[in-house]
């Protein structure tokens, strides 16, 4: 008896980065190439993935690679501007590859540098769709991105649940490492600092070990105090308009 195959989606996986541009037609892939050779050494190489035209192509080094998507449709284009709210005519995708790199860490930082490159050769404006950072040409050049550093790819977000009287802080990014996002809770009118310090440090943890953590964990956080937190609950929030998972944290 045959097995009944599953139709599969016809949805595109989310680009990691996003670039968004106003003037001018956008370079040549030779010319990212070039840029990535003379700062990390190269040699990048090009692969065209469209026989249409170069605006479709694999940017990789070493086992490292990206997919770049110069030209999108205009659906897309428009989706996006309305989503970001920029003012940019023009758009440039950089993918992660299908199939994840065994480091994602490695994987990661050759997107980013990919991004960096585009943003400085577009003179545009960068947004990381994960962690929803912005960054323009000036912010790319004060970032050192031989060196990984987790604030460069995760940041922790604090909103308000009157509700609930209480601050609700989440990190933004570690869903493209593979692993689920870390929330915490404090009341309201209490610093949130030491917990957004709380939650890098746990995402950190989590990104050398590479696996999300078990209800009922314990991780430690803060080198000097030897604090830990407790892993208490696992779920799902379409926060963002995409479905994201969570790990929530308490302090023990």
């Amino acid at each position: 008896m045959k097995k009944i195959k599953k139709k599969k989606s016809g949805t595109q996986a989310l680009p990691a980065f996003l670039i968004g541009w106003t003037h001018g037609e956008p370079p040549p892939p030779g010319y990212l190439g070039a840029w990535f050779d003379k700062l990390y050494g190269g040699p990048l190489a090009i692969r065209f993935l469209s026989a249409n035209g170069h605006n479709h192509f694999e940017a990789a080094h070493t086992n490292w690679k990206a997919q770049v998507q110069l030209v999108p449709s205009k659906e897309v284009v428009a989706q996006w501007k309305g989503r970001l709210q920029w003012e940019h005519r023009h758009l440039a995708q950089v993918f992660a590859v299908p199939k994840p790199q065994v480091d994602r860490q490695d994987e990661v930082l050759h997107l980013a540098r990919i991004a960096r490159g585009l943003t400085l050769l577009l003179e545009g404006t960068a947004y990381d769709v994960a962690a929803g950072i912005y960054q323009n040409p000036s912010d790319w050049n004060d970032r050192d991105l031989a060196v990984f550093q987790i604030e460069d790819h995760v940041q922790v977000e604090q909103q308000e649940q009157m509700s609930h009287m209480r601050m609700w802080l989440h990190t933004r990014g570690l869903s493209k490492f593979g692993l689920d996002e870390v929330e915490s809770f404090h009341p309201i009118g209490v610093s949130g600092n030491d917990w957004e310090a709380m939650l890098y440090d746990v995402a950190g943890h989590l990104l050398r070990n590479g696996k999300n953590p078990k209800v009922g964990e314990q991780i430690p956080f803060g080198r000097e105090t030897g604090e830990q937190v407790e892993v208490v609950r696992h779920r799902t929030d379409p926060l963002y308009g995409i479905p994201l998972a969570f790990r929530e944290v308490r302090k023990t």
